[in-house]
């Protein structure tokens, strides 16, 4: 009996969603939710898939922002006496806290390019295409940041026309930070 190899199911995985993409969207959410779950079974896969949350990382862009604003000021990471700081009764080095800061520095300056790639991409399919953008600008990433009503009446438009244009400016913009795994998370 041949043995399925996780890179052969990680093949099968994208080979459907690309033909699914392609093919607009064949089948429903529910059966490839299901289908990519019993790959995953199948091949013994148990990935977080929190990091492919671009809600998640836009609700918190401006914490990250000021976080990374902080971090271009000092430069760098001052260690005290004790190279080990104690959180949660766990043990963290300063040196994995500067490598992780670091890490959210670029992330953030990744996410501003393509947040800016995205803005041209817009501009350039038209006018409701840029909605899609400036909507999730407001909702997100303003400092006053609009509510669903606030967008609807900037744009003259409709509280359900406002949240779905929202989830596709997310969901492109995941596509844009994350490349074919971005695919995965409307499933």
């Amino acid at each position: 009996m041949n043995t399925v190899t996780r890179e052969k199911i990680k093949e099968i995985q994208n080979t459907i969603l690309l033909i699914n993409v392609d093919e607009g969207d064949r089948l429903d959410k529910e059966s490839k939710r299901k289908a990519l779950k019993m790959l995953d079974e199948i091949a013994g896969v148990k990935e977080d898939r929190r990091i492919f949350n671009t809600r998640l990382l836009l609700r918190n862009y401006h914490n990250l922002k000021n976080r990374c604003e902080e971090l271009k000021e000092t430069n760098k990471v001052e260690a005290e006496e004790d190279p080990f700081l104690e959180y949660s009764g766990e043990y963290l080095s300063v040196e994995s806290l500067t490598q992780s800061s670091a890490r959210t520095l670029n992330m953030m300056n990744f996410i501003d390019k393509m947040l800016e790639f995205y803005k041209t991409d817009c501009e350039r399919k038209g006018k409701e295409a840029l909605r899609k953008y400036h909507t999730l600008i407001y909702y997100f990433i303003d400092e006053d940041k609009k509510t669903y009503g606030e967008i609807a009446e900037l744009h003259e438009i409709n509280d359900r026309t406002v949240r779905r244009d929202l989830k596709e400016a997310v969901y492109a913009l995941s596509v844009l930070i994350f490349g074919i795994d971005g695919l995965r998370i409307q499933l």
